[in-house]
């Protein structure tokens, strides 16, 4: 099995192919007291690991030999699953098993060269930290619809883990083409939306295969756990997707009317896995008002722009865009649309009163990002991109301007934003070694304190 996800490029599988077979062999190993850890060891590289532990030494086990060699090329064909899965924390944790029986027969290059591996394998956590460039997989919802085709897996949901940044066109064509094979291309169709399905109203003369691109879902407990990206792509189980829709029956409406459904979909196993698919066993919605619709995007909006700020190497291309879509001043686009629609006097009575207050902080937090990102645009840009730059500021000033009239309060106040830039600054520094003469909030950059 790791064989062929090592040829298809699906190299996390095939690490945890090899996770779990170490795991078995050392399970029976720790049985017949020779060697330390057992299965329960194995619990801090994969969760899975649980579902081995129904192993049995029956009377077929009588006849298996396995010795503390057999482990040891297993651990150390883990090493190298690991570096290829790009999954370097997990490396240290095999390494532990590996380096007691190297110290015990006295291997000292091995030990060298091991040690040198898990230096390089730091380095690279360090480096994809800094960078950002590490993809660990694309996730998607997939559903079969179909009695006469799929017959048992007809109704059946799974989560699909595929590589990198694999689009839903690209896995919506390899499902096609897979299932046509099978079926016969003129009885395959796609499933585009991400509605609910009554199957009732399928065709049976087809098989339907519905796909979803899906996102790891964490509550905030969870979220303030996980600090790293890897800790967000391993032993992962629940996903996200969000379906929009209005009360009148339209998909997308004004800002007032938006709706939308998240749906969390919990499957039977953890991500990464010995498979490429996990079946989903349980799924909860939950419908979000206008106004919680509005909250979800301003957090994200903030999010995203404190995420790109705080990165060593910052993308210069994604923070304009990004800032771009945040100081927009257009009438029917962007934040203010928000603001507009809810916060103003006239109309935020409508709406729940702790709402309106939690709309009011995250404009606040948006403010102070969109602050933060400006100044930061304006020390890495090149001179002809200075008119760009000031046409950001001035739509922000704009922007400022209406947010404090809305809301009846100065919502940027310079001083307060100059300790802010430069405590950014100072974390900044920490992460990118930056020179110690840039300053956050420098005069050349400054805000007006009344607008």
């Amino acid at each position: 099995m790791a064989k062929v996800h090592v040829k298809n490029g699906d190299f996390s599988e095939a690490a945890m192919c090899y996770v779990h077979a170490a795991a078995l062999v050392a399970e029976y190993l720790h049985r017949k007291k020779s060697f330390a850890s057992g299965l329960s060891a194995f619990k801090k590289i994969t969760l899975n690991i649980d579902e081995e532990s129904a192993m049995k030494e029956d009377a077929g086990m009588q006849d298996v030999y396995y010795t503390e060699e057999v482990l040891v090329e297993l651990l150390e064909q883990c090493v190298d699953g690991l570096w290829k899965a790009e999954r370097y924390e997990l490396m240290s944790e095999i390494s532990k098993f590996i380096i007691p029986v190297y110290e015990k027969r006295r291997e000292f290059e091995k030990l060298s060269l091991l040690y040198s591996t898990l230096h390089r394998a730091y380095s690279k956590v360090i480096e994809v930290m800094h960078s950002g460039r590490r993809l660990l997989g694309t996730f998607f919802r997939v559903a079969f619809y179909g009695q006469s085709f799929f017959e048992d897996e007809d109704g059946k949901e799974y989560i699909y883990k595929e590589p990198k940044l694999t689009g839903l066109s690209e896995i919506s064509q390899r499902l096609v083409s897979l299932y046509s094979d099978k079926f016969g291309c003129e009885n395959v169709k796609i499933i585009s939306d991400s509605n609910k399905v009554d199957s009732k109203q399928l065709d049976p003369k087809y098989a339907y295969i519905q796909v979803t691109f899906v996102k790891p879902f964490f509550e905030e407990k969870e979220l303030a756990e996980k600090k790293t990206n890897f800790e967000k792509n391993h032993n992962i189980n629940r996903f996200v997707f969000e379906t929009p829709y209005t009360l009148s029956g339209k998909k997308h409406g004004g800002v007032e009317e938006q709706c939308k459904k998240r749906t969390v979909l919990t499957t039977t196993n953890t991500f990464p896995y010995v498979k490429k698919r996990i079946a989903v066993m349980y799924e909860h919605q939950v419908d979000l008002k206008p106004i919680e619709v509005a909250l979800d995007e301003m957090k994200d909006r903030t999010a995203e722009l404190q995420g790109l700020c705080s990165s060593s190497d910052v993308d210069m291309i994604q923070l304009q865009l990004k800032l771009q879509g945040c100081v927009s001043v257009q009438v029917n686009a962007g934040p203010l649309a928000y603001a507009r629609v809810f916060l103003e006097d006239s109309k935020s009575s409508r709406y729940p009163n702790k709402k309106v207050k939690e709309l009011k902080e995250i404009f606040r937090k948006f403010v102070q990002a969109c602050s933060i990102a400006l100044d930061l645009n304006e020390r890495l840009i090149k001179e002809d991109q200075f008119e760009y730059h000031e046409g950001l500021k001035s739509n922000f000033k704009d922007m400022v301007k209406e947010l404090s009239d809305i809301i009846h309060e100065q919502i940027f106040q310079e001083d307060m934003m100059r300790s802010l830039l430069q405590n950014s600054l100072h974390v900044f520094r920490a992460i990118s070694g930056t020179s110690s003469d840039m300053s956050f909030g420098s005069p050349q950059h400054s805000y007006p304190a009344t607008m």
